[in-house]
């Protein structure tokens, strides 16, 4: 019996676990059949991604194959891909990492943003001169050492991936880009700086990151100015935070707080911290406060909407089984359902199925899936809605 005896179901089904990129467009090119029948994994392809990293994927390819997972075309600096014609064959790729086609001379990445409109989000990480066209371009990360204002045009971008921007030029930042709904940001000189620009309206996912010591870190404030903020992300290594607790933000939904394991803030200080978010659902702590067997309590009772606490980089054995005690009882007097996370070994539906992956573009505009469970590191490049 031939393959081409099979019922197109079953066809289907063995293209549908081919993953190999190069393996499936030979196998499309047999017969008008086998084309229409991949034609369609090749439509859903959204993103072309670069391959960082050697270790076997899901899939059970090794990673240095190029690949198509359900929404994206995965690609090694080495391949070439001079014979093929990327953009007939996906032509529906929305987000691009320029990266990825380093290894294809044939493909000059300024041509390919120009020709292709149907792009909105690019990655760039290498120089890149003014011969870019980004006229289409809403979503965009890379690192801005460069005169933004010559190449985008005022409110064009709504998300960014932003590194080394100098606290003290974020506020003309948001001025030209003042509808920004994510903003991952990596500010540089940012001790002490207040900032002092308009209101991001629009911004629902905030990424904010001090990788260097600092004697006061101020993204709580840079945060009251962001009063549609749902999901927050906060990484800092400081000797001291600038807390306003007069002013709420009755819409954040997320949050995480993180240090070094050598830095953690008092209780008195993160508690006034968190009555700014009276509304919160999910809270994430790492190395961030000095937690002791009070603290919970307090910390439950401050956030009547909390649902879940990740506390996996606690070493919780000593108060483990009587926080665990006292949650039981207080969830059932108060008719609620918080849950704590010690580790990953029961890990929710929710939770992606590894934590410590890096995909740089995701696709679903949602903070709990693609960030919140993860290290700073791992936070995605892009997020397309």
């Amino acid at each position: 019996m031939s393959l081409n005896d099979l019922p197109d179901i079953c066809l289907w089904k063995i293209f549908e676990n081919v993953h190999e990129a190069k393996e499936l467009i030979r196998l499309s090119k047999v017969c008008s059949r086998w084309s229409d029948l991949i034609t369609p994994r090749f439509n859903r392809v959204k993103y072309l991604q670069m391959i960082y990293i050697t270790k076997p994927c899901k899939y059970g390819c090794e990673k240095k194959v190029d690949y198509i997972d359900a929404n994206s075309l995965w690609m090694n600096e080495y391949t070439n891909w001079n014979d093929y014609n990327l953009f007939q064959l996906f032509p529906n790729l929305k987000i691009i990492d320029a990266s990825a086609l380093l290894g294809s001379s044939s493909y000059n990445s300024p041509e390919i943003v120009k020709n292709n409109p149907q792009i909105k989000g690019l990655v760039i990480w290498d120089d890149f001169e003014n011969s870019y066209d980004f006229a289409n371009i809403e979503m965009f990360a890379a690192v801005f050492d460069f005169d933004y204002k010559k190449v985008f045009r005022p409110d064009q971008l709504k998300q960014v991936y932003c590194d080394f921007l100098d606290m003290n030029d974020v506020p003309s930042f948001i001025e030209y880009f003042p509808n920004l709904k994510r903003l991952h940001i990596k500010p540089d000189k940012a001790n002490g700086v207040f900032y002092n620009g308009p209101n991001l309206s629009s911004l629902k996912i905030l990424e904010f990151v001090v990788g260097q010591f600092v004697e006061q870190f101020t993204g709580f404030h840079f945060m009251d100015f962001c009063p549609s903020l749902e999901s927050v992300f906060f990484t800092c290594w400081a000797k001291d935070l600038y807390v306003n607790e007069s002013i709420k933000n009755y819409n954040l939904r997320d949050l995480v707080v993180g240090s070094i394991p050598s830095r953690s803030y008092p209780w008195p200080l993160f508690k006034k911290l968190l009555s700014k978010f009276p509304n919160l659902h999910h809270l994430a702590i790492r190395h961030f406060f000095k937690f002791d067997d009070s603290s919970l309590r307090e910390l439950i009772n401050l956030l009547p909407e909390l649902k879940i606490l990740d506390l996996r980089v606690f070493s919780r054995k000593v108060y483990k089984k009587a926080e665990k005690a006292f949650l039981s009882k207080y969830c059932v007097k108060e008719n609620r359902s918080i849950v704590i996370y010690y580790n990953c070994e029961n890990e929710p539906t929710e939770w992606p199925k590894l934590v410590d992956t890096y995909e740089p573009i995701c696709y679903g505009f949602d903070f709990m899936k693609h960030c919140f469970y993860k290290q700073f590191s791992y936070l995605p490049n892009l997020i397309d809605e």
